[in-house]
């Protein structure tokens, strides 16, 4: 698995990523050290995989490209993150969700109970809820764009303060 650390607007972002797509994808630390940090806990706990036959050939990967994308996100330029993405690092309920959660385009959102009705189990908002827990890259699958039924918040592995950030951001409006 590499391993980068890139300087964003809003400060530096740990990356891994495989040969078949990104791993993870931290939000903004305040220094490299503290992003350096953060990448190394969420790699800490993922499972070891043999390599992919699925693996997309020639090299997707451009560290400068993921740069550039960033960087206009963080501008408030209307981009998707549209980089792949190893599945393979996710249970086969969590990789269906987040695969949901992948399409959401900026400025929209969706609600845990509208993805829970998509994938054919209306009462399924928990589960989605927690298999969206489970997003090691933010902002390529944007689950901060996944809101509570009632248009509230809902929950966020990077915290409230940085939910709050991106969907203003984004312009997407939420009740608190």
């Amino acid at each position: 698995m590499n391993t980068a650390i890139i300087e964003t607007p809003a400060g530096y972002s740990g990356l891994s990523w495989t040969p078949v797509g990104l791993v993870v994808l931290n939000l903004p630390s305040p220094s490299p050290q503290d992003a350096e940090i953060k990448l190394r806990e969420a790699i800490e706990g993922l499972p070891v995989k043999p390599g992919s036959k699925k693996e997309i050939p020639g090299s997707w990967f451009e560290l400068s490209s993921v740069e550039r994308e960033i960087a206009l996100y963080f501008g408030g330029k209307s981009v998707d993150l549209e980089f792949p993405v190893d599945w393979g690092y996710y249970t086969e309920f969590q990789k269906r969700v987040l695969q949901k959660v992948y399409l959401i385009k900026w400025g929209q959102a969706t609600t845990y109970g509208q993805i829970a009705a998509d994938l054919g189990s209306p009462r399924g908002a928990r589960a989605v809820g927690s298999a969206v827990g489970s997003n090691r890259a933010l902002l390529i699958i944007p689950c901060h764009r996944v809101i509570a039924r009632n248009s509230g918040l809902g929950g966020f592995g990077g915290g409230l303060d940085w939910k709050r950030k991106l969907l203003k951001l984004e312009g997407i409006t939420y009740k608190e």
